[in-house]
Parts: C-alpha cells; structure tokens; sequence
C-alpha cells in the first residue's frame, strides 16, 4: 500500500508540474500568437490532464497518510490492524506529532488548494497557480524519506539536494507526456501547422532536457554519496543493487534521448513529409516514458528501505 501510494504520488505530482512547465517554455511567447488553434487543443487537454492528476495526487497522498500511520502504528506495538489507520486520534497524532505529519498537512493542503486551481476558468493566473501549486507539492516530497532522517545542516543540505533532484525529473519526465501529445496530433492530423509546431517544441523540450539530465546526474551522485556510501555498498547490499538498476534505467534513458536529439530531430526538420521521423519519435517517447515510469516504481520501493550505508 505504502508503495503503490509512493509511485502514484510521485507520478502524478511528476505529470502535473511537468505540463504545466511545458507550457511555459514550450508553448510560451511567439508560440501562442502563431499557432492559435493548436494552443487552444493543448490547453482544453492540459485542463484535463492537470485536474485528474491533482485529484490522484490528493487521493494518493490520503491513502499514503493511512499506511503511514497503520505502519508507525504496528511499530508501537499497537493493534496491528487496517482499523487503526483509520482511527481519528492515531491519524492526529501522526499528522501533528511527528515531522512527516507535519510536512504532510502542508502537502495535504497543497494538493487540495491545486484541485481548486484546475476547476477555475481558463485564464493566465489559472495557469501560474497551477504551476506554482504543483511546484510546492513536488518540492514537499523532498522534505520527508530519507533526507529527513539527517540533522542540522547535513538535514537541509541533504532535502535541498532532494529537492533539485525531484525539480530535475519533473522537467525532464513529466515534459514527456505533453511531448508525446504533441507528437501523437501532428502524426495524425498531419497538417502543416502542428507540424511546424512539433518541429519548434521538440528543440526547446531538448534544451532543457539537458539541464535536467545534468542536474539529475548531480543530485543523484550526492544521494549515492549520501544514501550508499561507498561501491561496496552499492554491489553488496539490496538497496545498492536496487539502486545500481535505477542508475541503468536512467542511463538507457539519456541514450535514448541523445538518438531523439541528435538523429531523429535532424530528419525532421530536414525532411519535408516528416511522417516516419515523427512516428519514430512518437515510439521513442513513448518507450522513454515506460522507462521513466521503471525509474519511479523503483525509486517507490528504495524510500521504503533503509539506506545502504546503515547497513554496511
């Protein structure tokens, strides 16, 4: 339960800021004047998209609480039973007696006031609220697990690197869904307009891809540092090997965005009835997307597990 919640969670929130980033960047000045029509198809999906994922966001961060708080139950040697979680005075005393508590009210919050944000009327505020609302639910998920277990400056450095880490793969994960739409419209409607689209938002997806590539490379060997500790460690133990499968799947991952980038999107501007490098690319995001989704259910169960470096 404490799993399946985690991977929701993370891919929800993930998805949420991911687009409404895309938005910004992607989609963002000359764009909207010049192709019209395309952003208004983009923004009805943007809208429905956003609402279901602050709506499995708030969900799973509800059933998170409850496994949480059924787990912190057993280890007190409570009644070990599904009831207690649901128990109205074990559920206080975890939201306001313990740091994940804590954090998680304001994440709890968050989550409802986004759902708010996605029922508004379609307008640019609409916009900002929703991605700055998704920022703070994404940022807060790096303030529990294990970076909250340290102390003192090794504590906030260690949530600030949690942090970037989990901005990172937002950019760079959930700007995979709108890409992909985007890819799926111009495949089919085969029009020059969202051809033309395709053509200027896959270069500004890359772009900041590479800056999340890289930031994610970073972080993730601080977590290492942080989390493992040393190759023995990494080889030697669950978490580590756990861990080293992540480190692969990110790998194929970035092999496979360096052939979008620099063999694919080159036969796209160059070729002028574009329909196989676009169908090539719409099945490369498309299998990167099911790799990312990998990464997540991966990085699901390590937050479950005690770090490597306790260990060994």
């Amino acid at each position: 339960m404490l799993i399946f919640s985690r991977l929701l969670q993370f891919t929800a929130v993930i998805v949420v800021f991911g687009c409404g980033a895309f938005r910004v960047y992607g989609l963002g000045g000359d764009t909207a004047g010049a192709f019209p029509g395309a952003l208004a198809v983009f923004d009805a999906w943007f809208g429905r998209v956003t609402l279901v994922g602050a709506i499995v966001a708030l969900l799973s961060a509800l059933t998170l609480l409850l496994a949480v708080t059924l787990l912190l139950a057993v280890t007190a040697n409570m009644a070990g039973s599904a009831a207690v979680a649901l128990d109205p005075d074990t559920i206080s005393a975890v939201l306001f007696d313990t740091s994940f508590g804590r954090v998680w009210c304001w994440h709890l919050l968050f989550a409802v006031l986004l759902i708010g944000a996605c029922l508004a009327p379609l307008s640019r505020g609409r916009m900002t609220a929703i991605l700055v609302l998704s920022l703070l639910l994404l940022i807060s998920l790096g303030w529990i697990g294990h970076a909250a277990m340290d102390q003192g400056a090794a504590k906030l450095g260690h949530e600030l690197n949690q942090m970037v880490h989990l901005l990172a793969a937002a950019l760079w994960l959930g700007g995979l869904a709108p890409l992909a739409w985007f890819l799926g419209q111009a495949r089919h409607r085969s029009s020059v307009d969202w051809i033309s689209l395709a053509r200027d938002v896959l270069p500004r997806f890359s772009h900041i891809g590479y800056a999340a590539v890289a930031l994610l490379a970073a972080t993730g060997a601080i977590n290492t540092l942080l989390l493992v500790g040393s190759f023995e460690a990494l080889v030697g133990t669950a978490y580590g090997r756990l861990l080293g499968l992540k480190i692969l799947l990110f790998s194929v991952m970035v092999v496979l965005a360096l052939i979008n980038r620099f063999r694919l999107l080159p036969r796209l501007r160059r070729e002028p009835q574009p329909s196989a490098p676009i169908a090539a690319l719409a099945r490369s995001v498309l299998f990167e997307q099911a790799l990312g989704f990998a990464v997540l259910a991966v990085v699901s169960v390590l937050g479950t597990w005690p770090p490597a470096i306790h260990d060994h």
